[in-house]
């Protein structure tokens, strides 16, 4: 493997050598570890969503009528003081 070296301002080098040995490991790997590896993270928004698409089906009807539960007459409530009705 080729080597590279970084320039770090003194201090920078002096947290990083120090927060590397209570980890106990290197600073290279400790940089390593912190670098994200996830490929997902570099695909671009659009890309990530694309299996997404279509799986919700909103053509359906909506039930005409709802389970009512403590809950979720919890939360009507504070959207009706909101002006926020139930269809």
């Amino acid at each position: 493997m080729r080597e590279h070296f970084i320039s770090l301002p003194e201090d920078v080098y002096c947290h990083l050598l120090a927060v590397a040995e209570t980890e106990g490991v290197t600073p290279a790997d400790w940089i390593a570890a912190h670098l994200s590896s996830d490929v997902d993270q570099q695909k671009p928004l659009a890309a990530l969503l694309s299996d997404l698409v279509g799986s919700i089906n909103s053509q359906t009807e909506t039930p005409s009528s709802y389970e009512k539960t403590v809950f979720g007459e919890a939360i009507a409530s504070k959207l009706a003081k909101q002006g926020i009705r139930r269809p």
